[in-house]
């Protein structure tokens, strides 16, 4: 999670979306007082080996005015994968209102495989439509963190699928190019084998449960179901300032 006072932007990081390499990106464009909050021990080196900024601000900040004066105590500490209504009760409103507020968002189904892999795969002893019909709460996480309608709904909704494309529309120099040359956090799940046509071909009982669970945000981005046999819809950049 970062607020970067610089570009007045809000970043809310949602899980399994490539957020880290954008995390680190982004922190090289924050100045002293930007809340930054820490993320694996491993992605923490790779910042200080590039020389961008790391943890700061992020315990119980205090906020000033350009006098100097405080006029804001956040009433407790902002963590890596913050839910956004927590992160909006501890920003002050006219940060909250005026920052242009942002996340990342992947299709469900993808997101669903990655979990699996990050928390073990097989290793779990279960095949994945078990563990997905087990652990039905994970599908529900970015939308806890980042959700997508209500007062703490986001501004835009970056997506993985067109990441470097859809981070054009912020407008910020040189951010797409180190997002691109970075690569944290990316051999977690195997080469083979794993995409989402031959995932759900082999478990078509997960990609049921997904789309039910996940009703809502895949009207929401125009996903498809990957046992559905009618063409792909094309999802759409999800802004509330320029759609």
């Amino acid at each position: 999670m970062i607020i970067c006072h610089p570009l007045r932007l809000i970043f809310i990081k949602t899980m399994k979306v490539g957020g880290t390499s954008f995390e680190i990106a982004l922190s090289s464009l924050c100045d002293g007082d930007s809340v930054i909050t820490p993320i694996a021990l491993d992605d923490e080196a790779l910042r200080r080996r590039l020389g961008i900024p790391g943890p700061q601000n992020y315990i119980a900040p205090i906020w000033r005015n350009a006098d100097g004066e405080e006029y804001w105590r956040s009433s407790g500490d902002f963590v890596n994968h913050i839910p956004a209504p927590r992160a909006k009760a501890l920003i002050p409103p006219d940060v909250w209102d005026g920052y242009r507020k942002i996340t990342i968002w992947r299709d469900p189904f993808d997101v669903a495989i990655s979990r699996y892999f990050w928390v073990g795969g097989t290793a779990t002893g279960m095949h994945f439509d078990e563990f997905i019909d087990r652990h039905r709460s994970f599908l529900h996480d970015n939308a806890r963190i980042a959700p997508l309608t209500g007062e703490a709904a986001l501004d835009s909704y970056l997506r993985y699928e067109c990441l470097a494309d859809d981070m054009e529309s912020l407008q910020v120099p040189g951010l797409k190019e180190l997002f691109q040359a970075l690569n944290a956090k990316s051999n977690i799940r195997p080469k083979w084998g794993t995409s989402v046509a031959e995932t759900y071909s082999m478990f078509p009982a997960a990609a049921e449960i997904i789309a039910e669970e996940c009703k809502e945000e895949i009207a929401f981005f125009g996903y498809q179901n990957p046992l559905s046999h009618s063409p792909p819809q094309a999802a759409q950049t999800k802004d509330k300032i320029h759609v």
